[in-house]
Formats: C-alpha cells, structure tokens, sequence
C-alpha cells in the first residue's frame, strides 16, 4: 500500500501535458486514390487526390512489371505542376494523360508518382494497368490493292519485326520486315489470291501492333462512260464486279456524256453486280430498279440524285426472294422520295448500309428507308452520317405485309450520327415499323434537332428496341413525352423501357452546319457513340 501511494503520489504530482496545436512532419503525404485508365489502347489517364502543399508531382512509368517492382529505368517519366495552380487544396482531384503512341500495345505497365513541395516530398506510391492491342496499320485503299497483292502502310519508324498472313484462321504466310520497310513504314505482301479476303497481323517480336482485314480484288469490267456503265451491266453474268473509273462523274442527266439522245430515267440490275471504284466516282442524276431477285452491291461512289426522276435511290420492282443490298464507304444525296423503296412482294434477306454519307433526302411523296408491300430479314444501318433527311416523313417504315410474305425482321440501328432528321415537327416516327415478329436494336447513336411528334413509334406491333448507349441533343419526344407529343407514343429511351439514353445539352458537333460532325461533348467521346469517323483520338 505504501509503495502504491507513493505512486499515486508522484502522479499527481506531475505537470499536466502541453495541448497539442499543431503537427508538422519532414515529408509530404503519398497521393492517394490512384487510378490509371487506358485510353485508345496505349494511353492513359492518370487521377489522384491532390496533398496541400504539393507544388508539382513526379510520375515514372516502368513496362512489363506486373509486381510493381519499379526497377532498372522508367519507359517515361515527367515532372508536372497541377493543372488548378501551384498549390492544390487536399481531397480535389488531379489528372494526368500521356496521349496513345508512346507506350506499347499487350503490355503490363507499374506507374507511380509522388508529390514535391518546396522542401520535402512524398514517399511514392502506385498502380498497374495494361495497354490494349494495337491497330498501327492505317486503312488500305484501293489503288494499293491489286488481285494478287497488297501493299500495307503505318507510321514510319515503328518498332516492328514482321507480318503475317491468315485465311480462315490459319497463317499462310510470314513475311519478316527489313530495315528498308521498318524504316519507310510499308511493305508489299504478294502470291496471294485472286478475290480472296485475308487478315493480317504486325508484330514487334511476339506482341501485336495491328491488325486489319483486306480482299484481294476480283477480275473486274472496267467502265469509263455511262455508255459503258450500262453496257456492262446489261452484259452482266452473276456476280459481275464493274469498275468506276476513280473520280469520274457518270452524269446521266446528260444525253451527249452517254452517248445517247435520251437520258435514261434508271438503271436497271437484274443479275448479281458489284459496283465500285478505286478512289470515288459519281453517278449522278439515276437511281436503280432492280428486279428478278438480283443482289447489288455498291462501294465507294457517289449517288447524286440531282437532276434524276426525284424517285428513291433503290426501288425493288420484282416479287421474289432477293439475297442482298449492300452499300458501304458510299454517300447518297439529293434523291427526292427516299433511300429505298420496296412495294412488291419482295423479301431481302439483308439490305446493308454502313459507313455511308446520307444526305439531302427529303422525302417528299415517300419514307425514307421504306418497305410496304414486302419486306427484309436483316436491316444493318451501321456507322452512318445521316443528315437533313426525312424532315416531315418516318426514317424507317416497314408496313405489315406478313400476310404477303415470310420474314423475320431484325433492325440493328448502331453507331450512326443523325443530324436534321424529322425536324419539322410532323406527326411522324423515327420507327414506323408494323410487321409483326420485327426486333430492334437501337444503340450507339446520337441524335440531333429531331421533334417527331410521334417519337420513336406510336405503334403496338413496334418492338420496344434494345437501347444502348445513345445521346440526343435538342431532341423531343424520344428521351419522354415534350410539349409536342403525340399521345399514343409507345416508349422512350429512359429506364422505364430499359434503355438509358443521354440528353446532351450543348451542341456536341464542331460544324454541324457545314458537314462537319466531329464530337466535342466528353462523354459522347468516352463512350464512342455516334458515326465513328468523328470521333477523334483524344
């Protein structure tokens, strides 16, 4: 007890502890809640929490070190002063991006970074991420495609060893670069196949840069003339491919350009042809009747309306089963009544537009993308621009001609732009689609200055769409009913029927006006909506 007392004793006894004020350290806290987001395969974007007093950061990026070893010497490294000033309160968010093209593709990369005041720093802290696989092979034109060969370009310089050659999933050929080529960025792939489809794949050592897809081209019959045009088409066997001449107008508002007296009216396709052309031409003031279950296939032509019979661009004539319509890296303006028409009992199995410019059709006495009497069991409208079309008509009609004829329609209506269409406020629809049993998948686009009165559809037999990943600007009637909507309106882009659609509400083009629809809007960049030729690397 006496040892205990005098304890007690000396505790009390003690001076009471200062307050504490205030707490200083030797060095800055570590950057917290680090993410590393790849963007455009072999980017990224660095964020993090800000530390007080941190007046820039040190960031070191290392490859293949998926343990976050940091060893030997960092592939990049900077020093950056936050983008909101010197000093950056704690807690607000920093971001850092190294833009694609510095790092490389099918790679672990560790980043770390650490903040620096005036006179102390952080301990460094991390994360991981991995780069994508690469596609450094620009597009293939034409004019570098023969029908044994193919000439294959990217950036000059690029750290690559060699090229393969697959068909049907199998390496035919590999093709080790020389320095020559490494050097000039392009080498000539040979002994393949007439009208063959190949892949082909770009390597540094095992890791992949690229890949694209290319066809040899077919034995073809070349057309300099309308005159010559249409021979060849009338003289046509199956499957006839007809070569435009590059850049060349075929004006067929001009008897003396045919070497006619009288301007045809149309072109008339009765078997199977492919119409394409090496580097654009124009067929100007025509539009094509097609019978006897013929399939057509254009490819990078123009189809100018102007001048013609103000008639649709396609109109099938023949009852009968049709294989295909396929229109690609093609633009297709100025028709008066629509894109196509098909009034008869007539059955595409798929009608494919993709990659396409479409313009200037108005849609006067006609829908723009129009089946009545017939019908299709495939429609793909895929990464187009399509623009000041339809103003007061539907965009997609398809009446109920299943008593007539047997189809099962599936539309797929993905990563288009549409820009000035049904803009005038009419009481009609954006899918006027009847047939019964039809499917529809309406994702990945963005829609400008449409106000349907109707919406999407009024229509019961009108498949509520998949929604996906679609924007609207200026739009009414589509994300809910607006102060214009048509009572009997079936569903919209929101929750309710499962979609999730995005009201923009600042313009997202650069120059809608003047045909350029390049993407501003960051989220409609980050999500890669829309015709994918306007969106540019970030």
């Amino acid at each position: 007890m006496a040892i205990g007392l005098s304890f007690v004793g000396m505790t009390a006894c003690s001076d009471p502890d200062a307050p504490i004020s205030s707490v200083e350290f030797n060095r800055l806290f570590s950057p917290t809640e680090i993410e590393a987001k790849v963007q455009n395969t072999t980017g990224v974007k660095l964020t993090w929490f800000a530390i007080s007093a941190a007046e820039n950061y040190q960031i070191e990026i290392y490859a293949d070190d998926s343990d976050m070893e940091f060893s030997g010497t960092p592939v990049y490294q900077i020093t950056i002063i936050p983008e909101t000033g010197d000093i950056q309160d704690a807690r607000s968010e920093c971001s850092w991006t190294l833009p694609a093209g510095t790092l490389e593709g099918e790679t672990v990369y560790s980043i770390r970074l650490k903040a620096i005041g005036s006179n102390m720093e952080s301990k460094w802290n991390g994360t991981t991420f991995e780069t994508g696989t690469e596609q450094i092979f620009f597009d293939v034109p034409t004019t570098d495609i023969t029908k044994t060969s193919v000439t294959l370009k990217w950036p000059a310089g690029t750290a690559v060893t060699k090229i393969t050659v697959e068909k049907s999933s199998e390496v035919i050929q590999e093709h080790t670069l020389t320095a020559d080529e490494i050097a000039a960025g392009e080498a000539t792939i040979e002994d393949l196949k007439v009208e063959s489809t190949y892949t082909f794949y770009i390597y540094n050592g095992e890791k992949q840069r690229g890949k694209i897809k290319v066809a040899t081209l077919p034995n073809y019959t070349p057309a300099t003339s309308c005159t010559e045009l249409l021979d060849a088409i009338e003289a046509a066997e199956a499957g006839e491919v007809i070569m435009l001449t590059e850049n060349m107008v075929y004006d067929f508002t001009d008897a003396a350009a045919m070497g006619k007296e009288e301007a045809v009216k149309s072109i008339k396709i009765e078997k199977d042809i492919v119409l394409n052309t090496n580097n654009g031409a124009t067929i100007k003031g025509i539009y094509f009747q097609i019978f006897a279950g013929a399939s057509l296939e254009i490819a990078n032509i123009t189809l100018d309306g102007d001048g013609g019979s103000g008639d649709q661009a396609f109109n099938y004539k023949d009852a009968g089963d049709y294989a295909k319509l396929y229109i690609h890296d093609a633009e297709i303006k100025n028709y008066t009544k629509g894109f196509f028409y098909i009034n008869v009992a007539a059955v595409i199995d798929n009608i494919t537009i993709d990659k396409c410019k479409i313009h200037d059709i108005v849609c006067s006495g006609g829908d723009m993308f129009d089946s009545r009497s017939g019908g299709y069991n495939t429609f793909n409208l895929t990464n187009n621009t399509i623009y000041e079309c339809a103003l007061s008509r539907d965009f997609i009609r398809m009446d109920d001609a299943s008593g007539s004829v047997t189809a099962t329609p599936v539309l797929n209506i993905d990563h288009n732009t549409l820009y000035n269409v049904g803009s005038a406020g009419a009481n009609y629809r954006l899918l006027y689609v009847r047939f019964k049993g039809n499917v529809i998948n309406w994702t990945n686009n963005v829609v400008a200055n449409t106000n349907y009165k109707r919406g999407f559809s009024n229509q019961k037999n009108t498949a509520i769409p998949t929604f996906k990943n679609n924007f609207y600007f200026n739009t009414m009637n589509l994300l809910s009913a607006g102060s214009t909507a048509d009572e009997t309106i079936t569903f919209y882009d929101n929750d309710t029927f499962g979609g999730n659609g995005t009201e923009v509400t600042a313009n997202p083009f650069k120059d809608a006006a003047n045909g350029d629809f390049t993407i501003t809007d960051e989220k409609i960049k980050d999500k890669e909506a829309g015709d994918p030729r306007w969106i540019v690397a970030q």
